[in-house]
């Protein structure tokens, strides 16, 4: 057997089970769904969720909301932009530290954040009812704790 050979069933057979690839796959599959049905909000499904983690948590720093969404600082600001730009979200400085900025739904994402809610629970229950609840059941506390995996947990 030749090291091409070798390589290509190994990839072959890591595809089977890596995490990573699934993970990423289940979430592209779900996002679709998502987006799909909240589609006539004119938001992505990523926007929506940062409105519901800036309305539960306002206000609150850009890298506090990164780490909220498990990600870095830029692209919360590259998300945040249109936000901003719609009326949707502010960004104004911290009063104890003006190099900090703090993020704040605005009256106007907060109307738009309840117009998108049963858009969102209509695909929340589509998705669940197809998965089925033993899985969701299973699947939710396996998702927040592999939210809590980074970098530093490799041994």
């Amino acid at each position: 057997m030749d090291d091409r050979q070798l390589t290509s069933e190994l990839a072959a057979q890591a595809v089977e089970v890596c995490l990573c690839f699934h993970a990423r796959k289940a979430s592209r599959a779900i996002t679709q769904v998502f987006d799909h049905i909240l589609a006539p909000t004119g938001l992505r499904t990523t926007q929506i969720s940062l409105l519901m983690v800036v309305n539960a948590r306002s206000p609150l720093r850009v890298g506090d909301l990164a780490d909220a969404l498990v990600t870095d600082s830029t692209t919360v600001s590259r998300t945040i932009k249109p936000l901003i730009k719609s009326g949707f979200i502010s960004e104004m400085p911290d009063k104890q530290d003006r190099r900090v900025k703090l993020i704040t739904l605005t009256d106007s994402g907060r109307a738009a954040l309840e117009r998108a809610l049963p858009l969102w629970q209509t695909a929340q229950s589509q998705v669940a009812k197809r998965l089925g609840s033993g899985v969701v059941q299973t699947l939710l506390p396996a998702l927040e704790s592999a939210a809590q995996l980074g970098p530093s947990d490799i041994v």
